[in-house]
This record gives structure tokens, C-alpha cells and sequence, in this order.
């Protein structure tokens, strides 16, 4: 009875933990479209697919954090191993679709910045329609991707999955490391203002790329590690680790908006703009309730 209390605390604890994350991926990438919306010098070519990858981030926080709560803490049966079977598989590929369309987006930013930064005056010339084909595609890849691998089995999901970021990472990892050589061996293309201005947002996205590298890495080494590791891990440790592992997964949600407030300045006052008209729109409708009070109180004053 001791050990069920116990067990039932452990839950509540981590519920607790990703409710509060699955607010804040929400919230905050909510106001980061907000701000790319109600903005139009912010919706550029260049930005196209940190929008979509900012709609994806959105969609892990509202959807696949609900369905994975639901699956994890507050369905009856949680000692289910949690593997999907037709028609459930769709609900579990809807599920898993949203974190794979978030590591897909950051593949396609690192090969997009790295065609930024070798050809800039031919990537120049690439058109809007070609970056809807190529959003319109990575959505498809993603959702395919979710099925197939949630109508494997439950072992074979897992070193699918793991496979699948490692193949994120290295991309990222290669993608950048080209990039970083190209800027230091070509240090006069700083003086063109547009090939700096590129320079400058593909620093930024190598920043928000590397720290989701850091949380999407250990996820993925946890996922790769045979079954009776893992076991002896959470075994010798007060904790479990595959929740902890599952909340730094989770937190590469959160990291774009916070890296693009900091190194981005038109950014910066998009969100200073966004938050002073919420407060000035507060304001109106504070001091409109109180003139209407004043007007109901006017005729009883008179009398």
C-alpha cells in the first residue's frame, strides 16, 4: 500500500512537471506567431521555415503533450507498453508527427542557411512558391514517418526513432560545421550588408541548432541503449530517467523563441510591440468600464 501511495506521488510529480512544460511550449511560441503574424518585415524568405518550425513547436506543446499525458499519466491502463494497433495507430502517428516535424524543420534550416551561406546571391533568387513546396513536403514526410514507425513494434520503434534523430543530428552537425568554416575563411563577405545580414541569422539559427542538439541527444542515446541497461539505470537511480530524459526532449520547444528574442533585435521589438498593445488594449478596456460606471452613477448623483 506504502509502495502504491508512493508510485501514485511519483506521478502526480511528473505530471505536474509537464503540464507546466506543455503550458510554457505553448505559450511562448503562441506569442512567437503572434508576433511573426502581426508583423510583416518579420515574414521574409528567410524566415519561412523558422515559421513553420515555430507552428510545429506550437503543436508539441497543445497536441502532443496532451495526448502524450493522457497516455502516459491519466489513462487507466498505464502499465501498457503504449504500442498502437489499427485504427489507434493514426491517434499515435498524430502524436508522434509534431516532434518529428520539429527535428525535419531544423534539418531544412541547417541545409537552407548552408545554401545561404555558399551561394547567397543564387539563394537570392529562390522563389516563395518553392518554400511552400518544401513546408507542404516536410509535413508529409513527418506524418509518414509517425505512421510507419507506430505500426512497428514497440522495440523497433524505439531504434527507429533513435536512428531517425541521429540522422538529425548529423546533418545539423555537418551542416554547420561547413558553415562555420566557410564564414572564417571568408571574413571580407562581412562588409555586403544582405550576405551579413544572412551571416548573422544563420549564427543565430547554428545557436538555436546546437542547443537543440543538447536536448534532443540524450533522448536519442536513451532510446538506442538496450532494454536491461536502461532497467539497471532507473533501478540505481531515485529518479526516474526516462522522465527526465523526456522533459529535456521536450524542452528543445522552447529554446527557438527565447534564442531569436536574444540575438534577433527586430524580433525583440516585435515582442516589446506585441506586449504594449496587449497592455494599452488592457488599459482602453479598463478605462471604458469605468466610464460606463460613471455614466450609470451620473443620474442617481443628479437626483
Amino acid at each position: 500500500m506504502a509502495a502504491t501511495d508512493s508510485d501514485e506521488k511519483t506521478y502526480n510529480y511528473w505530471l505536474v512537471i509537464f503540464v507546466t512544460e506543455f503550458l510554457v511550449i505553448s505559450i511562448i511560441n503562441a506569442f512567437t506567431i503572434t508576433a511573426f503574424a502581426r508583423h510583416r518585415h518579420l515574414r521574409k524568405r528567410s524566415t519561412f521555415l523558422v515559421m513553420n518550425l515555430t507552428v510545429a513547436d506550437l503543436l508539441v506543446g497543445v497536441v502532443t503533450g496532451s495526448l502524450f499525458m493522457y497516455d502516459t499519466y491519466l489513462r487507466k491502463n498505464r502499465n501498457d507498453n503504449g504500442h498502437c494497433t489499427w485504427p489507434g495507430s493514426i491517434v499515435c502517428a498524430i502524436r508522434t508527427t509534431f516532434t518529428i516535424a520539429s527535428q525535419v524543420n531544423l534539418s531544412l534550416i541547417s541545409l537552407e542557411r548552408l545554401h545561404a551561406t555558399l551561394f547567397p546571391f543564387r539563394h537570392c533568387l529562390i522563389t516563395r512558391c518553392l518554400y511552400f513546396k518544401i513546408i507542404i513536403a516536410s509535413w508529409f514526410t513527418s506524418f509518414t514517418l509517425a505512421f510507419v514507425m507506430r505500426i512497428l513494434s514497440s522495440e523497433a520503434f524505439h531504434y527507429t526513432r533513435a536512428s531517425f534523430s541521429a540522422v538529425t543530428l548529423l546533418v545539423l552537425a555537418v551542416c554547420y560545421i561547413i558553415i562555420i568554416v566557410n564564414v572564417q575563411n571568408n571574413p571580407h563577405s562581412e562588409h555586403h550588408g544582405s550576405v551579413h545580414k544572412e551571416k548573422k541569422l544563420s549564427v543565430t539559427l547554428l545557436i538555436v541548432t546546437g542547443v537543440s542538439v543538447l536536448t534532443i541527444l540524450p533522448k536519442a542515446i536513451y532510446k538506442s541503449m538496450p532494454e536491461d541497461i536502461k532497467n539497471k539505470w532507473n533501478r540505481a537511480s531515485s529518479v526516474d530517467i526516462r522522465d527526465i530524459v523526456i522533459v529535456i526532449y521536450f524542452a528543445n520547444s522552447i529554446v527557438n523563441p527565447l534564442v531569436y528574442a536574444i540575438r534577433m533585435r527586430e524580433f525583440r521589438k516585435a515582442l516589446r510591440n506585441l506586449v504594449s498593445s496587449k497592455r494599452q488594449a488592457a488599459q482602453t478596456r479598463e478605462r471604458k468600464a469605468e466610464e460606463k460606471r460613471g455614466f450609470r452613477l451620473q443620474p442617481e448623483t443628479n437626483l
